[in-house]
């Protein structure tokens, strides 16, 4: 922990000092690259090394120092995206390249469903201390499944960006330096238009079975209703 500490503000200082993230994989010749993070993984410790524009005076977009920072959340709290809910696409790769023609190809209309139910899974496991669907049963890989094959509109792409960064892998035993180029689109959509499609997605998944047959019981049907009750709580 002691050393994870240290360089964590080794990266905050020198981020300071240098700033005066599904239909793609056909697209891409590199087919390993991990295209968005998973719902349950977190940004790693970026030490930052160039960014797009740094060769013409500009500055890292605050959307990105924020996220990189503090998270989807520390974007979101920027007063320019108020009334908005935010969306961060991101790819890692040793080639530029790859990060831009991804970049180049990106579309909220064909590949925002991966953003937002990456987000609804991570609201449905946040407050459970057991396994998500032993807790709600058939109706977690029903949203889940539905959410992902959803066709949700009004999101719109905002801007793009990458960095060439130092990321952090492994504990204190293990820890090595991994250098890759990270891409990052940021997408938006209000707060209320996806409130109502998420709610009405939701709406529909109850008392959902498995595919032999068997019916979440009487105590899962009710966990999904009281998330579904306060879904967007810190959403």
């Amino acid at each position: 922990m002691a050393l994870r500490t240290i360089l964590l503000s080794v990266f905050f200082l020198f981020f300071a000092f240098s700033c005066a993230n599904r239909g793609l994989i056909g697209d891409i010749e590199d087919p390993d690259i991990p295209l968005d993070l998973p719902p349950k993984q977190e940004m790693p410790v970026l030490r930052v090394l160039d960014y797009k524009n740094s060769g013409e005076g500009g500055v890292l977009a605050p959307w990105l120092r924020n996220y990189l920072e503090n998270g989807i959340a520390g974007s979101e709290s920027l007063t320019a995206y108020q009334g908005s809910y935010l969306f961060i696409a991101s790819i890692h790769s040793a080639r530029l390249s790859v990060i831009q023609q991804w970049a180049n190809n990106y579309a909220p209309e064909r590949d925002f469903s991966r953003l937002a139910a990456g987000r609804i899974q991570k609201r449905l496991d946040r407050d459970v201390t057991r396994p998500p669907d032993k807790v709600y049963g058939p109706n977690y890989e029903t949203a889940l499944k539905a959410a992902y094959t959803n066709s949700f509109w009004g999101a719109m792409r905002l801007d793009d960006s990458w960095v060439l960064a130092l990321s952090y892998v492994g504990d204190e035993d293990t820890l090595r330096e991994d250098r890759y180029y990270w891409g990052f689109i940021l997408v938006s959509i209000p707060r209320e238009t996806l409130e109502i499609q998420v709610n009405e997605l939701l709406s529909k998944i109850n008392n959902a079975s498995t595919k032999g047959g068997r019916s979440a019981t009487k105590e899962q049907n009710t966990a999904f209703d009281s998330v579904r009750g306060n879904f967007f709580d810190q959403f």
